[in-house]
């Protein structure tokens, strides 16, 4: 080459073009989030959605809040935010474990597990229980989220009939004679979307059935200490040989 002669000083050489990988399989049956879809449109200011379930901001206890950061980070900043352990801090999961045994739940501190709301909780169990192709029963209607945590998990959803009080047992023990159900979904406390309670009568009547067919209840909670009128209802009892009633309990909104 002529001493002269200019070279570009960027110049690279030219790659072949590859397209990027497919996305997972396990998506092709997903639709958009209707979660996501239902926050996008609350977010618009002149827009007043009674779809999902969002507290009324002028409610939240801002001040104590602050107040209760303000005491952790004085008294004890290094372990606040340090990791801790991954079922969660210690003196949280006793404190959770003596709330649940006083509400008729019998629980341990080494029984729970911390997660950041229900909808991590779900899709940990779900990961943990179901299978692709095996059958999940769930109320008619449901929770949207909980739903798409098990397409995702590659589950069939096959609904069971409601009334007035929730869940049909007849209904349930029809379906569960004819399904290999895996896990049954269910939110028996001021239900999402309805607002139905369970009665303890059906709730008894759904363990049974869970002990009879053999399949995992899971039930979602995150509403049950918000009752302003009526007696409580005491959780599903769970039901020899095991226990048959994981619980998501999320004392905040999702």
């Amino acid at each position: 080459m002529h001493p002269s002669a200019s070279v570009p000083v960027n110049a690279t050489p030219s790659l072949p073009s590859v397209p990027a990988p497919a996305t997972a399989s396990r998506l092709a049956g997903v639709a958009s989030s209707p979660v996501r879809e239902i926050l996008a449109l609350t977010a618009r200011p002149e827009v007043i959605s009674f779809a999902g379930g969002l507290p009324a901001p002028e409610l939240f206890d801002t001040e104590g809040i602050r107040a209760a950061y303000d005491r952790v980070l004085t008294e004890n900043p290094r372990a606040a935010l340090q990791y801790s352990t991954t079922e969660g801090d210690p003196e949280l999961r006793t404190a959770v474990a003596a709330r649940l045994t006083a509400r008729e739940l019998p629980t341990e501190a080494d029984d729970l597990l911390v997660t950041t709301g229900s909808q991590q909780a779900l899709t940990l169990l779900t990961t943990a229980l179901v299978e692709p192709g095996d059958v999940v029963l769930v109320e008619d209607p449901c929770y949207l989220a909980a739903l798409q945590t098990f397409g995702f998990a590659g589950a069939r959803v096959v609904p069971v009939p409601t009334d007035d009080q929730g869940i049909v047992p007849e209904a349930l023990e029809e379906i569960a004679a004819r399904e290999n159900a895996t896990l049954l979904y269910l939110v028996p406390t001021f239900q999402n979307p309805t607002g139905r309670t369970l009665p303890a009568e059906r709730r008894h009547a759904v363990a049974e059935a869970a002990a009879r067919h053999g399949f995992w209840i899971v039930e979602d909670d995150p509403y049950g200490e918000l009752r302003y009128d009526g007696e409580r209802v005491p959780p599903s009892p769970p039901t020899p040989p095991r226990p048959t009633a994981p619980s998501c309990s999320a004392p905040s909104p999702r």
